[in-house]
This record gives C-alpha cells, sequence and structure tokens, in this order.
C-alpha cells in the first residue's frame, strides 16, 4: 500500500483565476493596445501637421517652414527641444541651424563641437544617448557607459562599448550637467550627408526602439521636403535667368543654353560674326524733336530690330544709343554664322522700310548703316550670378566697328573674312540688290590693310 501510495500520481490543478483578476488583465491589456493607439494617432497628426505646413507657408519662409515642422515634432513628442542642421553639402540654405528654444539657452553654433554631432555629420546613422550629462561625465573619468546607443541601418539599438563610445565624447562636455537624452539622426542624398536632425528629451525612455520607424518617417519627410524646396528654388532661379538672358537671346537659344547646364561667369575663345548698325545722322535728326517722341522712335526702331536678330539665331550683345551691336555663333556654336548676320542685316532694311512707311506722316524717314566682321575673340558671360550680362571683346568687335563707320546710307558693309563665308549662298539672300568689291582700306589702330565688300539692300 505504501508503495502504491508512493507510486500515486499527483496532478496539480492550476489555481483559475478570479474574474477580478481576468478584468485587471484585460483592462491592462487594453490600456496598452490604447496607448499604443494614441501614439500613431499622434504620429499620423504629426505627419499631417508637417505636411499642412508645406501647404500653408510661403516657399520663400524657409525659416519658418523647419521651425514649424520642429515645433510640431516638439509638441506632440513632449520634447525639451529640436534642432535640424542643413549641411554644407545641403543646396537650400548651407550651414545653417534651425530649432526650436532650448530651456536653457545657449549658442546653437556650440553643437558644432559635438563629437556625436560631428559623426553624424560625417557618416549616415541614428544615435541615441539616454542621459547626455552622465555619459560625458563618465567619458571624462573614463568609466564605462551604457549611455550610447546606436542605429545604422536597421530599426534595433545596440549599445556601445566603452571604446565605441569614446568618440561620442564632447570637446567641451557642453551637456555634462543635463539630464536630456538624445536622439540624432543622419538625412543623406546618396553619399552625402546633408541634413542632420536631432531631438531632446527629459524622459530618457523617449527614444526606444520603438519609436525609430516613426522617426525614420519623419526623417524621409524632411528629406521629400528638402527635395522639394530645391526643386522649387531650382525653377525660380532658372526663371530667374531665364528673364535676364531674354534680353540678349531667343527662347530657342536659351533652351539650348539650359541643356548644357548651369551657367556660369568667364569667357572662351571663339570664333563669331559680329554686327554693328547704326541709325545714321539720328543725332542731328533728333535735335528738332521733343525728348518723347526721340524715346518713343527709338523704341519702335529697337522693337522691330530686336526680334530680327533673334530669329536669325543671333545674340544681342547691346544697344548703343541709336545702335545696335549683336553676334551670331555665340554662346551656340554656328556654322553658318556670318550667313545668318548678313540675312540680319537684309532683313532689318525689309522692317526698317516697313517702319517708315507706317510713321512717314509724324518722323522723317529712317536710314541705317551697317558693319559686318568675322574671327576670333573672347565671348562669355560677365558680372556677377545675380546680375549676368552676356558680351564678346576682341579685336574682331571693334574692326566690326570700323568698318560700319565707313558705309554710307542704307549700305552693308563686310569683311574679307565675311564675304568667303557667304558667297557660296549670295544667290538664296533674299532683299539683296547689289554687290560691290571696295578697294582694300587701312583701318585705324591696323598695320594690314582690311578687304571690304559693300552689299546693297533693295529698297523698294
Amino acid at each position: 500500500m505504501k508503495d502504491a501510495k508512493n507510486s500515486r500520481i499527483y496532478s496539480f490543478m492550476v489555481k483559475e483565476k478570479k474574474p477580478e483578476d481576468q478584468f485587471d488583465l484585460f483592462r491592462k491589456n487594453f490600456l496598452s493596445l490604447q496607448k499604443k493607439y494614441d501614439e500613431k494617432i499622434k504620429e499620423i497628426s504629426i505627419i499631417k501637421e508637417m505636411n499642412n505646413t508645406m501647404q500653408q507657408i510661403d516657399f520663400i519662409d524657409q525659416d519658418l517652414i523647419w521651425t514649424r515642422h520642429l515645433e510640431c515634432l516638439k509638441k506632440y513628442k513632449s520634447l525639451a527641444a529640436a534642432a535640424l542642421y542643413f549641411s554644407s553639402e545641403n543646396e537650400i540654405k548651407r550651414d545653417h541651424f534651425f530649432y526650436t528654444d532650448f530651456e536653457e539657452p545657449f549658442d546653437i553654433n556650440m553643437l558644432k563641437n559635438v563629437s556625436f554631432f560631428q559623426e553624424l555629420l560625417c557618416t549616415k546613422k541614428v544615435i541615441v544617448i539616454e542621459q547626455l550629462g552622465k555619459a560625458e561625465k563618465e567619458l571624462m573619468n573614463k568609466e564605462q557607459s551604457d549611455g550610447f546607443r546606436y542605429c545604422s541601418g536597421n530599426n534595433d539599438l545596440e549599445d556601445l562599448s566603452s571604446d565605441e563610445t569614446e568618440p561620442h565624447s564632447t570637446k567641451d562636455y557642453l551637456f555634462a550637467d543635463s539630464d536630456y537624452s538624445f536622439y540624432g539622426q543622419s538625412i543623406s542624398s546618396g553619399s552625402k550627408v546633408v541634413a542632420v536632425l536631432m531631438l531632446f528629451a527629459r524622459d530618457k525612455n523617449a527614444f526606444e526602439s520603438s519609436n525609430l520607424y516613426f522617426y525614420n518617417v519623419v526623417c524621409e519627410h524632411l528629406y521629400n521636403s528638402m527635395v522639394f524646396l530645391r526643386l522649387y528654388y531650382g525653377k525660380l532661379n532658372e526663371e530667374k535667368q531665364m528673364i535676364q538672358l531674354s534680353r540678349f537671346f531667343s527662347k530657342n537659344i536659351i533652351g539650348e543654353i539650359f541643356k548644357k547646364g548651369k551657367l556660369r561667369l568667364g569667357g572662351e575663345k571663339k570664333r563669331v560674326a559680329v554686327l554693328f548698325v547704326d541709325l545714321k545722322g539720328f543725332t542731328s535728326f533728333s535735335e528738332s524733336m521733343e525728348p518723347e517722341d526721340v524715346v518713343i522712335l527709338l523704341n519702335r526702331f529697337f522693337s522691330r530690330m530686336i526680334p530680327v536678330i533673334f530669329r536669325n539665331r543671333g545674340t544681342l550683345d547691346k544697344l548703343l544709343g541709336d545702335g545696335i551691336m549683336a553676334v551670331f555663333g555665340t554662346p551656340i556654336e554656328d556654322d553658318e554664322s556670318c550667313l545668318h548676320a548678313v540675312r540680319t542685316a537684309l532683313e532689318m532694311f525689309s522692317v526698317l522700310n516697313s517702319l517708315n512707311r507706317e510713321q512717314k506722316n509724324n518722323f522723317k524717314n529712317l536710314e541705317m548703316t551697317v558693319g559686318i566682321n568675322y574671327g576670333e575673340l573672347i565671348a562669355g558671360f560677365m558680372g556677377s550670378e545675380e546680375h549676368l550680362n552676356y558680351t564678346v571683346v576682341g579685336d574682331t568687335v571693334n574692326v566690326a566697328q570700323r568698318i560700319q563707320s565707313l558705309a554710307d546710307s542704307n549700305q552693308i558693309y563686310v569683311s574679307g573674312t565675311v564675304w568667303e563665308q557667304i558667297k557660296p549662298h549670295i544667290e538664296n539672300l533674299e532683299n539683296l540688290k547689289k554687290v560691290v568689291p571696295l578697294e582694300d582700306v587701312k583701318l585705324k589702330g591696323k598695320e594690314k590693310k582690311v578687304s571690304l565688300v559693300r552689299l546693297d539692300p533693295d529698297l523698294c
């Protein structure tokens, strides 16, 4: 019987939970789920408010845009402070901090001296520090610190050993007396870190692993906003440059310029045709006119002639009082630059005839002289990036102007270099009445004589 008792199998009954215990467990689970749900709603609200910020604020006001983003994070996540740094790689605003107010004000630029900030700036990663002050004091005393954790590429925070935490010490121990917890994440474009997000909280558990996914989403939103603003400012700058360039070039030429990339100051050697136009005797002619009438007449003249230049792939270099200087073959190279320059001159006389007929009851007929030369010169954008001017300099320009000064009323003088280029096409030129070879002439400041050909336009 004793053995039978010893071999008796005892069953252990699990004590059933009382109804109130089951209710407590249910209540605990429910509150936990509700907390997570509320947290997700809060995170959705943050992203929504950030999107609204991009829609509601003028893109010109960058300081307000980025500060609102940070204030939104601070408010919904109960942070002590937030900061966003744009690195020198950021095309929107280089080397600049945006931030909310800290409880204890300090020079925000001092963050640049903090080693963990420098590391975030150099490599793409996440750094979390549970307590800045404690971690820094331990580092000052060369003790093991468990205050640093980091993440690179995944959402798992890993503790760093004392050797690994050493590089995170600060040069001036900016936060040695602080009980802030810290979250820092690099925002990159390809291999370049363009910004760093830094968050500070009083709760040392504020930046647990479960929050990493959300902060990744925030950083993605910030990056997308940067890309959008970069495109916006790029388009704005492009439109500004197009307005500047429209003073000199036709729309087609402007399009070709932008295809080649960003405009740069500086010049380069080119072979170009240079055209000078002058209103013959306009100075004495205008002396008998009211100043307002002189301006009206010149504006009519220029408004008719400039489109002729653009239609023939020319570039308006400058207006010279009652004259015009234009070039052909730059900034876009043109193998037929001389032909386009001569066509421009002939078409200008046709347009001048129409203008004289329109205003014959108000003004005397206008007369023009034209000179064209072809050769090597320096061409490029000069001035500043905000105030660009496209111009050409060189002896080719001086010779073209002197050739024009030799021409008589309603005549086109071209140099021998121009004539050689257009001679094969002479039969196809419209509005050309006669071609007259001239004797070689010695121009002021030139040792060698210059060969000239006169082109007479049809003025009928």
